[in-house]
């Protein structure tokens, strides 16, 4: 208990720096407190004390604002920053090394019993007030930008952005890597520059090819325009036909 304690703890630094002291992750810190609290309630569910494990949930809930169903299966080193409105259901799996902002809805789209909420992969990283809905799969490395609405399975190391949420990154396909890269990531998928949208880029990137094409097109006319004037001055000047002078 105490190991995975500081593994929360050391978790905050790395991906928080506004962190400033252990103290002050302790006690200031409402996502430590709710994953805490979480594995105590876990605990009695799988004793099968139903009752219990949902009423320290919902005391959890309401000194964190955090929701997390004690039958929730939350992995190691996870980190929740804010917290203020996630809410995680019942059949939700976290991997180890997931990252949630506030907002978060890890929630179902039935109201059938058995697995309806999301599986998320190792390091996973959700942006602030995403839905992602259902029995789907988030692979390992997987990041969901703010606002988005996932309602189908998402491959490890990709982005996924807008509603309903549209894969802007696969790691399978290096030329996307590779931009996605310089472009970075941000938790509420917002940059210092609006252009950064994916689609946004790909519509300046095909307007900029189509102004080279015609700056091209016109530069070629330009010569072709020269050329034949050469001709013409050549021809009246040594007053030869056309099939000698081209000859």
């Amino acid at each position: 208990m105490l190991t995975r304690i500081r593994e929360d703890i050391a978790c905050v630094f790395e991906r928080d720096p506004a962190a400033r002291s252990t103290w002050e992750v302790i006690t200031c810190y409402p996502g430590f407190h709710a994953l805490l609290i979480h594995r105590l309630s876990h605990r009695l569910w799988r004793m099968k004390l139903r009752w219990l494990a949902r009423f320290v949930s919902h005391v959890s809930r309401f000194l964190t604002g955090i929701e997390i169903h004690p039958g929730a299966r939350v992995g190691r080193r996870v980190f929740i920053d804010h917290g203020m409105g996630v809410v995680i259901g019942e059949t939700a799996e976290l991997g180890d090394d997931c990252t949630l902002y506030h907002g978060v809805t890890l929630g179902g789209t039935s109201w059938n019993k058995g697995k309806r909420h999301p599986t998320l992969g190792q390091g996973v990283v959700i942006g602030a007030g995403a839905k992602v809905l259902g029995p789907i799969l988030v692979g390992e490395g997987a990041k969901i930008g703010s606002n988005a609405v996932v309602v189908k399975d998402v491959p490890p190391g990709a982005t996924a952005l807008g509603i309903p949420a549209r894969v802007i990154l696969d790691e399978q396909d290096k030329t996307r890597e590779e931009k996605a890269a310089k472009l970075g990531f941000s938790a509420y998928a917002v940059t210092s520059k609006a252009e950064d949208d994916p689609l946004a880029k790909a519509v300046q990137g095909l307007l900029d090819h189509s102004v080279d094409m015609d700056r091209r097109i016109e530069l070629i006319l330009n010569q072709i325009e020269e050329l034949q004037a050469e001709r013409e001055e050549s021809q009246r000047q040594l007053r030869l036909g056309p099939k000698v002078v081209n000859k």
